[in-house]
């Protein structure tokens, strides 16, 4: 088969893009929210350099059977500060991805209104009977984030 789907998911957050910004890209926070339900980011494996060109990488384990690791190593191709992204990525350990074909990653960050933000994730190409996993486990990441989000702002009294 050919891998010719394109995921699309949005969420909107009660919080300031340059917030939401800084949960994606600044290691120690993305490896408080980063996988889906039963999943948690190794923080040691966690490491970016956020510009044009930079590197990243994290490890994301399932709980249940820490034996089953899937990695991300990710190069931005684009990074423009507070408004997007775009990573040129390969997962492994991902029996729906192929490790040796990168995925494009792009998350673009929208003002909404006063202090919301709307994050959009576009990825793909994936293959047909793996692309809608994919976009419900995008769902369960971004429901984590919201309550990341959420938490960190009622720590900060805000």
């Amino acid at each position: 088969m050919t891998a010719n789907v394109i995921v699309t998911v949005e969420r909107e957050f009660d919080a300031p893009r340059e917030r939401v910004f800084r949960a994606w890209t600044q290691p120690e926070e993305l490896a408080q929210w980063r996988g889906s339900p039963g999943w948690h980011v190794e923080t040691d494996t966690v490491s970016g350099e956020l510009a044009l060109g930079g590197r990243h990488h994290h490890v994301k384990v399932r709980d249940a059977d820490p034996s089953t690791r899937v990695g991300t190593d990710g190069v931005y191709t684009e990074y423009f500060e507070p408004d997007v992204f775009v990573s040129s990525e390969k997962i492994t350990g991902d029996p729906g991805i192929d490790p040796n074909v990168p995925l494009e990653l792009r998350v673009e960050f929208t003002r909404m209104g006063r202090d919301n933000t709307l994050v959009r994730i576009i990825q793909g190409p994936y293959e047909a009977d793996v692309a809608s996993w994919h976009g419900t486990a995008w769902e369960a990441e971004l429901t984590r984030l919201a309550d990341y989000l959420a938490t960190t702002n009622r720590e900060a009294g805000r």
